[in-house]
């Protein structure tokens, strides 16, 4: 997830066509999706899928994307992530009260071959099971830095910490997550 491609996505979609905007709902997808599996409680987690906050965040883009005034990217993923934390926001209410749910219909916004879709969705979940596994802190610093593509100086803010320090929790956190991907399937992360 280099930023300067998604710099580029994020100024050809504002400034672009259906197919850009395409393009950069397709550079989003993973990055929700993992952002998302970070984010559920094993509760909202048992009854809705990360995929699943990864669409609803993008068809809200899609139909929002003229709303959002800006050329920085890293505004555009605040804004993005802002509307995924409402979506989750807005699912666990849902759940919460018991309602009833409509049916929407998917819209699928991939423009590239079945074959990478599969191949790039089996990684994403291989992610996205292990996230859950990860201490608290360990998704958070993904979460920051891949996710929302934060600075280190920033997260050091959020996270209340040097910026050495959250260096070294980056590193040992992507570790974590590389042992935690390795597992067999049906063996799942320990604890």
């Amino acid at each position: 997830m280099d930023l300067a491609q998604t710099q580029l996505l994020v100024l050809k979609a504002l400034d672009g066509t259906e197919f850009d905007r395409g393009r950069l709902m397709e550079h989003l997808r993973p990055r929700l999706v993992l952002w998302a599996a970070g984010r559920l409680s094993p509760a909202l987690r048992a009854k809705i899928e990360p995929d699943d906050v990864a669409q609803e965040t993008l068809m809200a883009i899609h139909r929002g994307i003229e709303r959002f005034k800006g050329r920085d990217h890293r505004a555009f993923l605040g804004w993005v992530f802002k509307i995924a934390e409402n979506r989750i926001r807005d699912m666990a209410d849902h759940f919460g009260a018991q309602k009833r749910q409509p049916v929407v219909p998917r819209v699928d916004l991939a423009q590239t071959t079945a074959s990478v879709v599969a191949a790039r969705r089996e990684e994403v979940d291989k992610v996205a099971r292990a996230l859950p596994a990860l201490a608290e802190d360990y998704r958070q610093v993904i979460s920051l830095r891949r996710f929302e593509e934060r600075e280190v100086k920033e997260i050091a803010e959020i996270m209340d910490r040097s910026e050495n320090a959250v260096r070294v929790l980056y590193c040992r956190a992507l570790k974590a997550l590389r042992s935690a991907m390795a597992l067999p399937e049906d063996e799942g992360p320990p604890g």
